[in-house]
């Protein structure tokens, strides 16, 4: 389960092992920018900034992505009630800058899926997509 901490809390942070794992599930599938993302997110840091459990992504690894999607690749999987819970990484100014948590009916998460349950998707970037 991803962990939950305060929104208050403005200090970055270590990733959990869960986070990372799930950082690590994202990039599995091979698409653009993959590599280059996986580098910077190696020394990544991060802060929880909402109550699902979404992270401002930091890294002092350098590096500049250039024609990246805005949102390069998302997964998604069930909570415990049906409803899906969906992970998408953004790619901000040429960098990665956040993992968003949602579900499809804005509920809180009842039990968030292990990594290895997330169906990762990647999807064509259409022309006005590429940062």
């Amino acid at each position: 389960m991803i962990d939950s901490k305060s929104t208050s809390d403005n200090l970055f942070r270590s990733p959990s092992d869960d986070e990372r794992a799930l950082l690590s599930r994202l990039l599995e599938p091979t698409f653009p920018g993959r590599d280059d993302i996986s580098r910077i997110l190696a020394g990544v840091k991060v802060r929880t900034i909402d109550e699902q459990g979404s992270l401002q992504l930091h890294s002092d690894v350098p590096g500049m992505l250039t024609g990246i999607k805005a949102i390069p690749v998302e997964a998604e999987a069930n909570d415990v009630d049906g409803y899906a819970i969906h992970v998408l990484l953004h790619v901000v100014h040429g960098r990665p800058d956040e993992l968003e948590i949602y579900k499809d009916d804005s509920s809180a998460i009842q039990q968030m899926p292990s990594p290895s349950a997330f169906e990762v998707i990647v999807l064509p970037a259409a022309p006005w997509e590429i940062n």
